[in-house]
């Protein structure tokens, strides 16, 4: 079980410390995927410190939940939060504002799919624990 707990942290901490260097260095880097740009500063301010410093961050955490065994079941439970969250902000957004692109449904499809791998993993190393 720690072995899959592992190989899900170190891969959604590439995954999201990826994303977090591209808008780091340039918002409009990924956004000119889905048809968007950056046209005023504080708007590449904002991307810049949420999708660039806070997603590095996170990744980080991830990175020491998959490589430290007594931050394992912690990266987890974050991992679980964050993409949690951000797939609750998908489903709002669809709410509120309209269906966007297919894009926009293929990382709503990863980001749910995450949490659920995530949760279960933290359960199972709950179990792990308690034996």
């Amino acid at each position: 079980m720690t072995t899959a707990a592992r190989v899900i942290l170190i891969l959604n901490a590439i995954v999201i410390g990826s994303i977090g260097l591209a808008y780091l260095v340039d918002p409009n880097l990924l956004l000119a995927n889905y048809g968007l740009s950056v046209d005023e500063i504080g708007m590449d301010n904002m991307l810049r410190s949420t999708y660039g410093g806070l997603f590095i961050a996170m990744a980080g955490l991830f990175a020491l939940g998959g490589f430290v065994e007594a931050r394992l079941r912690d990266a987890l439970g974050l991992l679980a939060l964050f993409m949690g969250g951000l797939a609750v902000g998908r489903v709002a957004s669809l709410t509120l504002a309209g269906a966007p692109d297919a894009s926009m449904h293929m990382l709503l499809a990863y980001e749910a799919t995450v949490f659920v791998i995530a949760v279960s993993l933290y359960r199972r190393t709950a179990a792990d624990l308690a034996v």
